[in-house]
């Protein structure tokens, strides 16, 4: 631990009493040792007499005591970089009433960083309280959330991966926001994209609210290749036989129709699932009963993917959704799927590339629906400030406030439609999938789930089965889940 005196203000101690001044609690027992160095050769010290020590140091020891109380009072405010400034951590009474403890995702603008920040000053301002804030990378908050929960401790504050809902809720581990929902009039489901405030629920209550959005995906493509080939570049395909059809047009030796992945997370799945959605088809059924991933729309689905991969450059099985999109920024390929956001890496690896964005192509009769990403906003079961997190979470997802502290897009609708339109070219498109977009399922063990779907689709694409046969036991394992 840290000194908490001044070099020169240790030199300067002349009685216990000034041990602890200012609300800073500095004690002999957490001095380190230069500190306590200075402290024994101080007058203070020197005075200490034999006939009177076992007073003076029931004194120290009383001060100690006091000191030790006051260290959580000490440490506060804001940081982002991975330390908590306070103790992080609620329930069993360790938080005062007017202090939140929120924990968020890293950003990886320094703008969206700071913009969160003054809305957290203004909330402050507003409520007479005091908001810790500390940001962590997406894997070490979902591992330092799911310690501290299951301790009964963790922010007040809860930002939820949308996957994480089910785990979260089933656990006991977020509060049902239901009573507060109630009787707030100006909290409608309305206000946000319908697979967002969906995702929030878990059998049938509600456990947060979203916080953003996002897509998969979009279909991007290069207006300059379509020119190439003979291909209209304001008409992008609509049907999966129209984007086979143009792929394999746009594919020589030099080049390909699409880029497609793999990869080792569920980014592969949130496409085939798109598909699935697209198609009529389902992932399971909204109570969780009953697998549903090897329907018809599935299997059509699967087997779209694996001719998708057809007229992709090789490597599908070996490589991730960002190394894809970078094929197509680097003009190595005609089409890509990604989510909305891709537009950044565009502006920063091709900027003066003539590209289009547009709905996912659909099968026959079907309707584009891609597949839902995203946070939630949700409170600690065991936080003592439910109403103040409550606060704090409208707060955010305000139209006003959310569209400036957001770092996919905002899951209001309306500060989503001032965010696209500002930051985003084709806004219309977007705002058209997103509207329609489905949420991956909110199980516990999604997860797990995932895994065994993007098995199901590795073992296709690398011709060790067809897709009926992997889908039908990917199916098996995903009744497995259902029943723990």
């Amino acid at each position: 631990m840290q000194s908490c005196m001044k070099p020169d203000e240790v030199k300067k101690v002349e009685n216990m009493s000034d041990v602890i001044r200012c609300g800073k609690s500095t004690g002999y027992s957490i001095m380190n040792e230069n500190d306590r160095g200075a402290f024994l050769k101080s007058k203070f010290s020197k005075k200490i007499r034999r006939n009177d020590m076992k007073k003076r140091i029931f004194a120290a020891l009383m001060c100690m005591t006091l000191a030790v109380s006051m260290i959580s009072g000490c440490s506060s405010g804001k940081s982002n970089g991975g330390e908590s400034a306070g103790s992080g951590e609620t329930g069993g009474g360790e938080q005062s009433g007017n202090k939140l403890v929120f924990w968020t995702l890293q950003q990886s603008s320094k703008d969206i960083e700071t913009a969160q920040n003054e809305a957290v000053e203004e909330f402050e301002k507003e409520y007479g309280c005091e908001v810790e804030i500390t940001a962590f990378p997406y894997t070490e908050l979902r591992d330092k959330l799911i310690t501290a929960l299951s301790g009964g401790k963790g922010p007040d504050i809860v930002m939820m991966d949308q996957i994480w809902t089910g785990q979260y809720a089933s656990s006991g581990f977020v509060y049902d926001l239901g009573e507060f929902i109630e009787k707030e009039d100006g909290i409608l489901k309305e206000d946000y994209f319908p697979g967002a405030w969906d995702s929030c629920s878990y059998l049938g209550k509600t456990y947060g609210l979203p916080f953003d959005v996002g897509v998969w995906g979009m279909l991007y493509y290069n207006k300059d290749m379509f020119k190439k080939a003979g291909l209209d570049p304001e008409k992008a395909p609509e049907t999966w036989e129209e984007l086979l059809d143009y792929g394999k047009k746009m594919t020589t030796d030099t080049q390909y129709g699409i880029a497609t992945w793999i990869g080792t997370g569920d980014a592969v799945q949130c496409m085939v699932d798109a598909f699935t959605f697209s198609g009529g088809g389902a992932l399971v059924s909204d109570d969780h009963t009953e697998v549903l991933l090897n329907s018809e729309e599935g299997i059509a689905a699967l087997d779209f993917w694996n001719e998708c991969s057809k007229i992709s450059s090789p490597g599908v099985a070996g490589r991730g959704e960002d190394d894809s999109f970078k094929l197509f920024a680097s003009g190595q390929c005609a089409m890509a799927y990604y989510g909305e956001w891709g537009q950044d890496t565009l502006a920063s690896m091709a900027p003066d590339m003539d590209y289009g964005v547009a709905l996912l192509p659909v099968p026959e009769g079907g309707t584009s629906i891609g597949t839902l990403g995203g946070f939630n906003l949700g409170i600690n079961a065991n936080s003592e400030n439910k109403e103040l997190a409550w606060d704090f979470i409208k707060y955010t997802t305000r139209e006003d406030v959310n569209e400036k502290i957001v770092d996919l897009t905002p899951a209001n609708k309306n500060a989503a439609a001032k965010f696209l339109n500002e930051n985003r070219k084709y806004p219309d498109a977007i705002t058209e999938q997103l509207e329609k977009a489905l949420f991956r399922p909110t199980l516990p063990n999604y997860p797990e789930m995932a895994e065994i779907q993007r098995t199901a689709t590795q073992s296709v694409i690398l011709g060790e089965c067809d897709s009926k046969t992997a889908l039908d036991k990917a199916a098996e394992g995903v009744k497995g889940l259902l029943k723990k």
